[in-house]
């Protein structure tokens, strides 16, 4: 064998064993290295705090109460039986009651460009304020006489 063949060979097998060797070191390190930042949860437990109901002053419960539901009773109006399905018969109760948001700031179909409000524009830039708040029914006339012509 020549000496330089048997130099290549040598080469190549000492090239493979440490390209081995590195792989599987690298795989090692590379699962430590995810074992360590793997987050730990740690869960603290604590004794609950038991709040007995004489601790609370009768008049902070009702004046929750009374800042969340107000002061007026709540009515209940009959309830009627339109369909053996309790969801429907709550929503036609509803319905019949009158509960329904029939103040909808939306505009109705047959006048899309019916102001529904000014938005609120304390924060928006001055020129930008005028652009969202600026009534547009001239201007789309005038597009849309132009088209016709």
């Amino acid at each position: 064998m020549k000496a330089k063949t048997f130099e290549n060979l040598l080469r190549k097998i000492v090239r493979e064993e440490i390209d081995y060797a590195l792989r599987r070191e690298i795989k090692t390190l590379k699962e430590d290295l995810r074992d360590e930042l793997k987050p730990t949860i740690i869960e603290h437990t604590e004794k609950p705090v038991e709040i007995s109901n004489n601790s609370i002053p009768e008049n902070l419960k009702t004046s929750l109460r009374e800042k969340i539901m107000g002061n007026t009773p709540i009515k209940q109006s009959p309830k009627h039986n339109f369909t053996g399905d309790s969801a429907l018969n709550d929503l036609l109760n509803e319905t019949a009651r009158g509960d329904t948001n029939l103040d909808s700031t939306m505009p109705s179909v047959q006048d899309p460009f019916k102001a529904a409000g000014v938005l609120p524009t304390e924060a928006m830039p001055d020129p930008i304020a005028k652009a969202v708040n600026r009534d547009y029914r001239d201007l789309m006339k005038a597009i849309s006489g132009k088209k016709d012509k």
